[in-house]
């Protein structure tokens, strides 16, 4: 009896349909298996690296000689914040693309740095609205600033740390990680790996996917909401352009742009500051709002134009085998991408790191 069970379990598991959602299912494990690896191995990464800082800042806080112990001093910590980030990103960015893609095969490296398939005055266009997008985002962030306050602090504090140090190197390998590495690092991942393991059923899904991972990436609340908006954006131009290239190069002008507001905020007295904050958030919103009904009206026009399809290079089923299942597309896209097992760990984790910034700031 129980090996006629075991049999009719067997060949229920081995039907064709229950073959084709396991395989379905399997790349949006994959997806969640991706973010869930660059978080494990950033964050041990991150925690070897610190440990030798908080051991010399508790060694120099001893004042034997007074015998007394005086607070832990995190300035240095804190200076050091941006490069130990690039550090622990690089590795870490890398090595769960690399994993996930040579795991699923659902693409290469380089299937992602082809040129792109829009021309150069459509990427300008992407810019523009790039930077509409974040300063809407950050105006309305502001209203909520009660809400977001701690976050916010955080991440000034972990930015400026090193932006504004007076080690020159610092400085230089801070900007370097976040106007140019950083954004590469978080396309190839984002945009490259993410987008093709979430996108292979629905590329429009794909698109929201790994834009609403790239927000849980970031690990702070208050970037979660940027970062979703823009992934939105950075995902659509990725998939018209079949490449990452134009994402890239909108990232680095977002982040830059970011870089320049740190610099101005310190050399500018705080009134004058407000005023060329304000001055630049209302323009680049209007520029960047008109900029975005371009590129859609574009292509909207020029749809039938388009060779677009998708950045995946090998899909794990048919299109005919995705028909014979008989499941709606939600079925096949929210439910499954949804339910899997490491997207429950992953956004354990990002609610618990969103709570802890609030403690700790």
């Amino acid at each position: 009896m129980d090996q006629e069970k075991a049999q009719r379990k067997r060949e229920e598991y081995n039907k064709p349909q229950n073959v084709c959602k396991r395989k379905i299912a399997g790349r949006y494990e994959w997806a969640w298996n991706c973010i869930g690896i660059q978080i494990l191995i950033s964050q041990i990464l991150s925690v070897l690296i610190m440990i030798p800082f908080m051991i010399i800042s508790l060694i120099n806080t001893l004042n034997v000689e007074a015998y007394e112990v005086n607070p832990i001093d995190l300035n240095n910590i804190i200076e050091y914040s941006i490069p130990i980030s690039a550090v622990c990103y690089i590795i870490a960015n890398t090595l769960a693309a690399f994993i996930a893609l040579k795991v699923t095969k659902a693409a290469r490296f380089r299937d992602y740095l082809h040129r792109p398939k829009i021309n150069p005055g459509l990427i300008t266009l992407a810019v523009f609205a790039t930077l509409g997008i974040s300063n809407l985002d950050s105006i309305i962030m502001n209203l909520f600033s009660s809400v977001f306050s701690a976050s916010n602090e955080q991440l000034t504090d972990s930015i400026s740390g090193g932006l504004l140090s007076d080690n020159i190197i610092l400085v230089i390998l801070s900007v370097s990680y976040i106007a140019v590495i950083g954004p590469f690092l978080e396309e190839l991942l984002c945009r490259g790996a993410i987008l093709s393991l979430s996108g292979h059923i629905s590329p429009e899904f794909g698109i929201f996917a790994s834009a609403f991972i790239f927000g849980i990436f970031h690990l702070n609340i208050s970037q979660f909401f940027n970062a979703f908006l823009l992934g939105l954006l950075l995902g659509y131009i990725t998939y018209k352009s079949k490449s990452i290239i134009p994402s890239t190069i909108m990232h680095i002008a977002n982040n830059s742009c970011a870089v320049i507001e740190v610099y101005f905020a310190d050399k500018l007295s705080e009134s004058a500051f407000e005023r060329f904050e304000m001055i630049f958030c209302i323009g680049s919103i209007i520029i960047g709002i008109a900029a975005l009904v371009a590129i859609i009206v574009y292509f909207r026009k020029h749809k039938d134009e388009e060779n677009t399809g998708s950045i995946i290079v090998n899909k794990p089923v048919t299109d005919e085998e995705v028909a014979e299942l008989g499941l709606t597309e939600k079925q096949l896209t929210v439910k499954m991408f949804f339910t899997r097992w490491s997207f429950f760990l992953v956004f354990a984790f990002f609610i618990f790191s969103c709570l802890a910034i609030n403690m700790m700031f």
